[in-house]
């Protein structure tokens, strides 16, 4: 079984790391360049890549590998994946030369041997440091080069960080000092995935997180727990390479919602779990989430400016309104720099440190509520953070947008809170949190208003006036909706 950390970086990290992290390194190390040539093999049907298998025929120098990597997992961007290799004296794939014991009943391997063609390729320059420390033995690789097909190619520049023996802490301890010294980020793609995508012509879509967090009632808080982190780095990862691919700022609002999904998560199990590595996690995010704020001022341009939302018979049509909305878009873009942001140190750090705690559940040696059943909990956590909204809206006052907005925070941590727990009660939970989503809505709603009220005072336009009176039209029927989607929330019944 391998097991390795992958980190995306720049063609500098090498140079950075052997600069001021390679002389402080302790035990035997034993430095070693070569330059890599692989061809990727599939049957025209993709076979092997629909089941997230790879076959791989590598050459260094003169010795000829073929390899077979077989569906595995990724937690956190820590990559665990069964590997078989055999030594080849042709460049050509040979699936029998393979123990038979590797393949599924299902598969024919004679039949697949037969239609296996060369899909797409990589070539880059690789520098192994292989390190003996005691009972721990890493391999830390840094590659730089491409992926390459006729339709194009893709740059590889990547850190691997690989377990041959000893405790895989290891992995995060060395992943973590190299954070400090050089940007990088967790990833969660293989060189094989891209090299897929870019022989399909595939562009990775934003995807929503699902509407419950998959728990099962005998599963413990440390499952649960476990489960929030996998989820949250998951979605985080997915959508900065769909970031870094595509530019699309709609992924962005994903990354901030991974941000608060993580922090939430470890919010609500640290009273149980408590210890200082989740602690120290839980400032770390404080910090983390703080940075990525900038997002709510871009989802009200976004909304602002899109021709399908609640703005659209009124806003897109301005074009000097428009064009004040692109240059706040473009200059939050850029002063923000979420290029920079995805691999800053604050960053990489929280996802080591999320993912650090999913290997080794510091937890277990200095808590003892790791093995409760979540559900022992999970009544009590819903209830108090439901006693606390609903003490904050008050059934015989009327609600104004200042009262929602300073309720804002509060909401969406219960309503997290709920998406994790949640699937504890799946019989009855029903359709209790479709209003409580609804005033979510309207209060991004009231907030884009208010940004275009702000925007107003910045932008000379003849029709000023008039677009202030129909911001307060506006404002006055969102909020008349939010007080009918109150009333129903408030007088539903609760599922826990």
């Amino acid at each position: 079984m391998e097991i390795e950390l992958k980190l995306i970086t720049d063609q500098d990290a090498l140079t950075s790391f052997e600069q001021a992290l390679l002389p402080k390194l302790k035990g035997k190390v034993t430095r070693s360049a070569f330059d890599v040539f692989n061809d990727y093999y599939d049957t025209p049907e993709q076979f092997l890549g629909k089941r997230k298998m790879g076959c791989r025929i590598r050459r260094v120098n003169d010795h000829i590998e073929q390899t077979i990597k077989t569906q595995g997992n990724v937690k956190g961007g820590l990559h665990q994946r069964p590997e078989y290799n055999v030594n080849l004296d042709k460049p050509y794939p040979d699936l029998e030369k393979f123990d038979p014991e590797i393949w599924s009943d299902d598969i024919d391997v004679e039949d697949v041997n037969r239609q296996l063609q060369v899909q797409f390729s990589t070539h880059f320059h690789r520098v192994t440091f292989d390190i003996v420390d005691g009972e721990n033995h890493i391999e830390l690789v840094f590659d730089s080069g491409e992926v390459k097909h006729s339709l194009g190619s893709l740059p590889i520049g990547e850190i691997e960080i690989e377990l041959k023996s000893g405790l895989p802490t290891a992995l995060f301890d060395l992943a973590d000092e190299i954070s400090k010294v050089t940007p990088v980020r967790l990833s969660n793609i293989t060189k094989a995935a891209r090299g897929y995508q870019l022989m399909n012509g595939t562009v990775l879509d934003s995807v929503k997180l699902p509407d419950f967090l998959d728990l099962k009632a005998e599963e413990t808080t440390e499952e649960g727990l476990c489960k929030a982190i996998e989820c949250a780095l998951s979605h985080w990862q997915h959508h900065e390479y769909v970031y870094l691919q595509s530019g699309h700022s709609g992924a962005l609002k994903e990354i901030a919602q991974s941000v608060q999904l993580l922090l939430q998560g470890v919010s609500l199990y640290l009273p149980v779990l408590q210890c200082q590595e989740l602690l120290n996690l839980h400032k770390q995010l404080l910090v983390l989430s703080e940075q990525w704020s900038w997002q709510d001022d871009l989802l009200c341009i976004r909304k602002l400016r899109s021709n399908k939302g609640p703005f659209s018979r009124r806003v897109p049509k301005h074009q000097a309104l428009m064009s004040y909305l692109n240059g706040r878009r473009e200059g939050l873009l850029s002063v923000q720099s979420p290029e920079q942001l995805l691999v800053s140190m604050e960053s990489s750090q929280v996802q080591l440190g999320a993912s650090r705690l999913l290997i080794e559940k510091p937890w277990q040696s200095q808590a003892s509520g790791h093995q409760i059943p979540v559900i022992k909990h999970a009544k009590g956590w819903l209830s108090q953070g439901w006693q606390t909204v609903m003490q904050s809206l008050p059934t015989k006052v009327d609600m104004d947008y200042t009262k929602y907005i300073a309720l804002e925070v509060l909401l969406r941590q219960t309503l997290i809170n709920g998406f994790l727990l949640a699937d504890l009660f799946a019989e009855s939970r029903g359709k209790f949190r479709a209003p409580w989503l609804d005033l979510i809505e309207g209060i991004d709603e009231v907030k884009a208003l208010l940004f275009l009220r702000s925007a107003l005072e910045e932008v000379d336009l003849q029709d000023a006036e008039d677009l202030d009176s129909w911001i307060d039209d506006k404002l006055s029927s969102v909020i008349r909706v939010m007080e009918k989607s109150r009333k129903v929330a408030m007088s539903a019944e609760i599922y826990w």
